[in-house]
């Protein structure tokens, strides 16, 4: 039996749903191991560029759909995908999350100026942690 990323993905959404911590999965030749993290989610220290957001506060998050480790450029690319201020298309890459030698793209949900990237780069995130702080188009 193989697992698809769809349904990694659905496990994470039910464990976070119901208050579960992990859950491991065990076959022949399959190990599969999903850790919720119940921390806080602070995709960036104290200081660093991620100022408090105002209750009223009508920006869109860009948040990662898998857990591992956050970058804010390709590899091969020296320039980040996204910088605060430039305007983007609904499905845009903000960022990727790698996961071993995978690398998922976290996109956005909808058109607008980027105003923070919240998330450091080389720090791991979690399932649903905000990455990109987005302005809608008025």
């Amino acid at each position: 039996m193989q697992i698809e990323t769809n349904d990694i993905a659905r496990l994470a959404q039910i464990l976070e749903r119901h208050g579960i911590d992990a859950i491991e999965i065990e076959q022949p030749g399959l190990s599969l191991k999903l850790v919720a993290d119940t921390r806080e989610r602070v995709a960036a220290p104290p200081g660093a560029g991620a100022a408090a957001v105002p209750a009223t506060d009508t920006s869109i998050v860009a948040k990662a759909d898998v857990a591992g480790q956050f970058l804010a450029a390709h590899p091969w690319r020296d320039q980040p995908f996204v910088a605060p201020g430039q305007r983007i298309e609904a499905g845009a890459i903000v960022g990727l999350v790698r996961i071993g030698l995978l690398y998922a793209p976290v996109v956005a949900p909808a058109a607008g100026t980027v105003e923070a990237v919240v998330a450091q780069t080389g720090a791991m995130v979690g399932y649903g942690t905000p990455i990109a702080r987005i302005r809608p188009l008025s």
